[in-house]
């Protein structure tokens, strides 16, 4: 008879093991090990051509040809901070409306075919509109600029702006404006935002009321109030000489004539908050409190701006900043905490946000004003610094990586009425900035008496804490919030 032998467990084992400490002994680095980190290296920027048609039309041409794409975007100024009062949102609709249908060659395209246009070229058609003004866009291969640039320019120029294209447009918005009144965090910042500003421009957003009142009418009156070629700036970057891309505008726009009525001027009206520093805001039935605590900022053209932002970097811009240490690695009590800031021409403000439970809702209110006033003693290490500041050049170097990113920062300077040389200076301006420069601004600048917070949730469930957080907090249930108006109720 044969007999089998059947390897023990142990035995297989230790083959087994034997296999992979072998293995181990052959790794190869970059492969089978993380490669190690290279030498960073510096963020660089292609050369920006910036000039003038004789219509006032701004052309700037930013060449990169190392891929065959080409972002083109035509940008007129006059946005949001002209809208009129009770009509929060009109520069926004009007600009959208653009791209539901436009007049190209004599023939008027609805929103499906000047869409299938779009696509035919490889793109879509981008519309975005910001508190400085609005913006038509589009991502293409190189060898399709020249279309692009046409199709862009009619969109902008040449919108049908039709009644049945508005209405379908507000439907639309409606339903996205329910979603934002019924959840606590999106209710939370645009409460937010008009307790910091109160009646100020700045203060407004699109809400069910002045999507009501905004007519056809409007739009159009708006629409030929902003179409001025001395309001507009064209920017194409990518894959295109500086040549070839001053040529294509003055082709394309180069005929652009204005109208003699007077520069329509955007509203610049500081903060007047007209609220207690603190608002409660009922809604019941939500799922979790949103919490926003604010703190002033810098205007857009401050020289501490790099140092504002370094400082909100710290508190809130990561994993591993202070606000998200704090309220989730530490103690749990929500997903993730961050801050961001907004930089407007009469000043600025500093948001720190998240989303708890109920009951912890004062807790972490507390929890992020604690954060913020404690930046002010205690600057950062210098490897805390440091892991702020990667963070906001890598992000500000991911963004400039792409054709449409470029553009987007060279508009960004545009609406800000800042020198394009300053995009060169980003990088290491943030990295000059040092902790003492931080707890400086922080102390300066976000003050206790200073703050201001809102919370939206279901202040039943939320139980006593939340009423004794601030015995003069401004107590107002959801159904009768008032975002248009600066005292948030009717």
């Amino acid at each position: 008879m044969i007999r089998r032998h059947h390897p023990t467990l142990a035995a297989v084992a230790l083959a087994v093991f034997s296999l992979l400490g072998s293995s181990a002994a052959l790794a190869a680095p970059g492969v089978d090990e993380p490669p190690v980190p290279g030498t960073p290296r510096p963020l660089q920027l292609p050369a920006m051509h910036d000039s003038a048609l004789p219509n006032g039309v701004r052309v700037i041409v930013v060449p990169r040809a190392d891929l065959p794409l080409v972002s083109v975007a035509l940008h007129l100024r006059l946005g949001a901070a002209a809208d009129p009062d009770g009509q929060a949102g009109l520069a926004s609709l009007t600009n959208t409306l653009r791209t539901k249908g436009a007049t190209r060659g004599g023939k008027a395209l609805d929103a499906t075919q000047l869409a299938r246009q779009a696509e035919a070229l490889g793109g879509t058609l981008e519309a975005v509109t910001n508190w400085g003004g609005s913006t038509i866009s589009t991502t293409v291969a190189s060898s399709k600029l020249a279309e692009a640039l046409a199709l862009v320019a009619d969109t902008l120029m040449q919108p049908t702006l039709q009644a049945q294209e508005l209405a379908r447009l507000r439907e639309q918005t409606a339903d996205g404006l329910k979603f934002s009144m019924s959840d606590p965090m999106a209710l939370a910042g645009l409460a937010a935002r008009r307790a910091w500003w109160g009646s100020a421009v700045y203060g407004g957003s699109l809400t069910p009321a002045s999507l009501a009142r905004i007519t056809l009418a409007d739009v159009q009156a708006f629409h030929r109030q902003q179409l001025r070629p001395e309001l507009a700036t064209l920017v194409i970057s990518g894959d295109v000489t500086p040549e070839a891309g001053l040529a294509m505008a003055t082709r394309q726009l180069g005929g652009w004539r204005g109208n003699r009525m007077a520069l329509p001027q955007a509203r610049q009206e500081p903060a007047s908050p007209a609220t207690p520093a603190t608002v409660l805001i009922n809604l019941p039935g939500a799922g979790q409190s949103g919490v926003v605590v604010m703190a002033p900022g810098v205007p857009a053209a401050s020289p501490q701006r790099r140092v504002a932002q370094v400082a909100g970097a710290v508190l809130g811009g990561g994993y591993s900043a202070r606000l998200n240490t704090e309220v989730r690695i530490k103690r749990g009590l929500s997903y993730g905490a961050s801050a961001s800031q907004e930089y407007q021409p009469v000043g600025g403000v500093l948001s720190a946000a998240t989303q708890t439970n109920h009951p912890t809702a004062a807790q972490v209110a507390l929890l992020m004003q604690g954060e913020i006033l404690k930046l002010g003693t205690e600057a950062p290490s210098a490897d805390e610094l440091g892991a702020r500041q990667a963070t906001l050049v890598g992000n500000f170097g991911r963004q400039v990586e792409t054709t449409a990113g470029l553009a987007a920062s060279v508009l960004d300077q545009v609406v800000r009425q800042r020198p394009l040389t300053e995009l060169r200076q980003f990088a290491p301006e943030v990295m000059a900035v040092t902790p003492e420069q931080v707890r400086s601004y922080a102390a300066s600048q976000w003050p206790a008496s200073a703050l201001r917070t809102v919370i939206v949730g279901d202040t039943a469930a939320a139980g006593d804490s939340l009423k004794a957080l601030d015995p003069k907090a401004l107590q107002i249930d959801a159904a009768k919030l008032d975002l248009d108006a600066g005292k948030l109720s009717r």
